[in-house]
């Protein structure tokens, strides 16, 4: 948030099959109390689609999540995107509204949505629609605005075909939005794309041509991170089976980006963020395989060159997906880890800069 505040928001599963949204935030070194933003409802699991909460101002927040429609007749793919608004900075929340329901035939998902504040009241979505699948076999970027008060614009389309259950990534930087995500070619290439709105969405272009060919969805999508002019991309790429986390910066809101670095030690599993920093440097975050065992790692990145060597955060058996953000008095860094007993905890940890 604009004040330092670091937003948690998790899934707690309840005894039924269902689970609640929940969240707190982190402000002046304490936790708020937990608050349900919606519960009993049946949450996609999909560790690749997480629920997410956003700050439009000190007190309009926006939280989204992907959920299985209320109709057990539906495919078994067939998930829907809701959003939830509170007013009061998360003490109350709306009831959910829908922002895109499952396809009306059997299709791939819909989820794995990003969303970035436009100002203190709009907000924009991104986020994966399986609608075309029955027909042409193709998974599409879909967007629109939606306000705290409810309202929602249009739904637009912005990639025809992508990749069908990657992460994607949403910032607003200096120029306008940028967006990236795993795009798709007939020919199974399944490349990070980009695609920016300075006013109105430009076509989507290649961030950096891999050339992964793969037969199947990686689940490894990109992570984006901006102070409004300086801009990060990070992502995973295993091209010629080799696999590898890249991170690649730019300096005009996203038009342009510089060749990309590699940034792991040889045994990437990617699932990458990135958090850019003061005085051209940054700080990477991703996992790698150590001897059988997920490892999280973190770099610093100074002056778009690899001066320092990766050190390591946590290792466990069963690491989930990372998320960072920042925060006033540091970086907050949140995972999901199962212990030697299967029971799934929600990890954070304040990693302070000099």
């Amino acid at each position: 948030m604009a004040d330092g505040s670091v937003i948690l928001s998790w899934l707690e599963p309840n005894e039924d099959g269902t689970a609640a949204l929940q969240f707190s935030l982190r402000r002046d070194g304490a936790w708020s109390q937990t608050v349900t933003i919606a519960g009993r409802l049946l949450f996609s699991r999909d560790r690749a689609s997480a629920p997410g909460v956003i700050a439009l101002s000190s007190r309009n927040l926006i939280a989204y999540w992907s959920q299985k429609p209320a109709n057990k007749e539906r495919s078994a793919n067939a998930i829907e995107l809701f959003m939830a608004v509170s007013t009061d900075g998360g003490g109350h929340w709306s009831s959910p509204a829908l922002v895109n329901r499952s396809a009306a035939q059997p299709g791939e998902d819909n989820g794995y949505a990003s969303a970035a504040a436009l100002n203190d009241t709009d907000a924009v979505f991104i986020w994966l629609d399986g609608r075309n699948w029955e027909k042409d076999k193709r998974v599409q970027l879909m967007s629109r605005t939606v306000c705290a008060d409810g309202t929602m614009s249009g739904v637009s389309l912005l990639d025809p075909d992508t990749c069908t259950c990657c992460s994607t990534a949403l910032v607003r930087t200096c120029s306008g939005l940028l967006a990236a995500y795993r795009g798709h070619t007939p020919e199974n290439i399944r490349d990070i794309s980009l695609i920016q709105n300075r006013g109105a969405w430009f076509q989507p272009r290649i961030a950096h041509p891999d050339r992964w060919h793969i037969e199947a969805c990686p689940v490894n999508g990109p992570h984006l991170d901006t102070d409004g002019a300086r801009t990060a991309l990070i992502w995973f790429s295993a091209s010629q089976d080799q696999p590898a986390v890249k991170l690649a910066f730019s300096e005009d809101g996203g038009a342009t980006f510089t060749p990309p670095l590699r940034i792991d030690t040889g045994n990437a599993l990617g699932r990458a963020q990135v958090m850019v920093l003061p005085n051209q440097s940054a700080l990477a975050f991703w996992l790698e395989n150590k001897a059988g065992t997920a490892t999280l790692l973190a770099r610093h990145i100074r002056n778009n060159a690899l001066r320092d060597e990766p050190f390591e955060l946590a290792r466990g058996g069963n690491i989930g997906y990372p998320h960072v953000a920042r925060a006033r008095d540091g970086i907050s860094l949140t995972w999901p880890e199962k212990d030697t007993e299967s029971v799934s905890r929600v990890r954070v940890g304040l990693l302070s800069i000099a």
